[in-house]
Formats: structure tokens, sequence, C-alpha cells
């Protein structure tokens, strides 16, 4: 059933194809809040943006306790679930928010990406109704808000992308990127890359990744999927320059996990153009800013790390690594297992 939910994730390459939270990364980072400075001065919110995630859930289930806050305290919770991988306790939080109402369409939003990810490990008639309830939830945020843009490019993506059992509609998802393109032609366009990318026409979609480069970008999150996909197509000055750009972000809710990763995906690209000590030097700031273990690139950036050092013939560094990574709970990643079983 996995398979068939997919498309509802941004395929990352690190190492190897890796299915990265994707909506689940958006329902985590997804807020009202945006201002870095202004998030920085609650505790909690620090400690989330730093991933003290255990200080941050003691701050928040204290603040459910009071009325005012309870609502944004469940929503943070959620997204502690989210990071941790917990599904069903993120399913939990975000529907006791929602309960409590009026409920914005961000925080309905939020609850559609995270039944699609649910579905993603549910047995096949649990996931499509799973499925049927994400599509109803982007309905229901955009009935709040029809103009919401996050709200517009989840309908759209699930519409376009989502096979026709799981509720996937041409007509549906096309009226929806219709507007999404008169509203954010900046999401419309990056959504359009990989889309067109899917259909086989890559030298559309490198030519729409091309031009969306040379411009300014609205969103840290759409200049980071832009330069991945340039990176793919290893058009690595191109991507290098973008991925540079989003990593000096200031680090915001909504923008935290690619700012980081953005440091990991410079980090690559070093390694493939032979500057191991380069890459080195990105994953190792990477990792000092991404302590997560339910990360999907976790894993991956510890072993291209010890591959870095085993080409510059640090042995012992490798080993520790690997040694590391063994020491730890790696087998439930099962395409990280296989690759890195196969070659230590």
């Amino acid at each position: 059933m996995k398979e068939m939910f997919m498309f509802l994730n941004k395929k990352i390459s690190v190492g190897a194809s890796v299915f990265l939270f994707s909506a689940m990364v958006a329902a985590a980072d997804s807020s009202s809040v945006v201002d870095a400075e202004a998030e920085n001065t609650n505790a909690g919110v620090h400690a989330y943006l730093e991933g003290r995630y255990d200080d941050a859930e003691q701050f928040f289930l204290d603040h459910t306790k009071t009325a005012a806050s309870k609502n944004e305290s469940l929503m943070f919770l959620g997204r502690i679930a989210i990071m941790r991988g917990d599904t069903e306790l993120a399913v939990n939080y975000v529907e006791q928010a929602l309960a409590i109402g009026p409920n914005s369409a961000e925080e309905v939003k939020i609850s559609g990406d995270v039944y699609c990810n649910q579905a993603q490990g549910a047995s096949i008639f649990t996931a499509l109704k799973l499925a049927k309830k994400c599509a109803a939830q982007y309905e229901a945020a955009l009935q709040i808000d029809a103009n919401n843009i996050e709200a517009l490019a989840a309908a759209a993506r699930f519409y376009l992308s989502a096979p026709s059992i799981a509720g996937g509609s041409t007509k549906k998802g096309t009226e929806y990127l219709q507007r999404l393109q008169q509203l954010s032609p900046e999401d419309a366009d990056t959504y359009k890359i990989y889309s067109l990318e899917q259909e086989g026409k890559t030298d559309a979609a490198l030519k729409l990744a091309d031009e969306l480069s040379g411009k300014t970008f609205r969103s840290a999150i759409n200049q980071y999927e832009v330069a991945h996909y340039l990176r793919d197509k290893k058009e690595f000055a191109k991507a290098k320059r973008l991925f540079e750009s989003v990593s000096n972000t200031p680090v915001a809710v909504k923008t935290k996990w690619h700012i980081h990763d953005s440091l990991l995906q410079l980090g690559e690209i070093a390694i493939m153009e032979n500057d191991f000590d380069k890459g080195i030097e990105f994953i190792e700031r990477y990792q000092s800013r991404n302590k997560n273990p339910k990360d999907p690139h976790y894993f991956w950036a510890s072993w291209s790390l010890a591959k870095a050092y085993k080409s510059v013939g640090n042995t012992e560094k490798y080993a520790l690594l690997v040694n590391k990574i063994k020491s730890e709970d790696y087998q439930k990643d099962k395409a990280f297992s296989k690759e890195f079983e196969a070659n230590i």
C-alpha cells in the first residue's frame, strides 16, 4: 500500500533514493508564525527549532492546560510526534486541536497531510479511507480560505498524482493548479518541474527549473526543491548556488528542515565532485544541526560521511562511523539497510 501513496512524497537522493517525510515535513513545518526572531522568544518553539524535542514537548504539554494556548500547543505536540515518527500520536494531537475550533485553513491542511502520510503504512482498505479523508481536509481548508497557497498546492498535488482508486482526479487537480498558477506562479511552476519529469518531458522540466533558478524565490522550500531537481540532473553549479542561499536563510518553523538539509545536499554534491574535504565539512555541519534519528536522512548522512573519510584515507574515522550506525536502529529504514549492509 505504501507505493500507492508515494505520490505524496518528495524524492530525495542521498546515496540512494530515499522517500522523505514530504507531506509529513510539510505538516510539521506549516505555521502561521513566520518571523524567526518572534518565534525564538517562545521557549517551546526555540527548543523545537534546536531539535530539543523532549524540552519542547514538556513546554507544550504544560501549555495545553491553558485555554488560550491549548490549540497552538497541541499543534506543536503534533509536529514533535511527526519528527519522532509517531503518526498515530500526531493524528491524536491534531484531532484534539481541530476539536477546539475555530480552525484555520493551515490547521485543517496539516490534518490532511497527516492523514495522507498515515495511509502509507496502512492496509489497503484503511489506506483508501484515509486518502479520502486527506482529500476532504484539503477541500475543507480551501472552504475556509479559498486562496490559501499551501492548501491549493496540496490539493493540486493530491488530485493530479493520486491514482483514481485513491481519489485522484485530473479534472480537479488541473482546476486547483490553474488557481495556484494565478495566485503563486512560483509554487505552481515548482510542482510542474516534477510533473513534467514524471511525464518523461525532461527537457521541458530542466528549462523550467533553469528559469526559476535565475529568479528570486519567495519560498525557501520551493528553492530547495528546484535545487534538488538540478542536483539530480547533475547541474551542480546551479544547484550549489541555490542550496547555499537556502542554508544561509534564518531558521524558522516552516523552513527548518529544508535549511538544515541544504547543508547535507551541498556535502553530497561536493563528494560527487570528488571534493571530499568540503563534503566532510558540510555533512558535519549538517549533523551538528540535525540529530534526529527519525529523520530519513539521518543514517544516509552518516554513511556518506563515513565513505568520504574512507576516500581521504581516514579508515579510523570510517570505522567509528560504521560502528555507530551499527549500534543504532538503522534496520527500520529498509532502503538504507539494504545499501549499508551490501557495502560495508
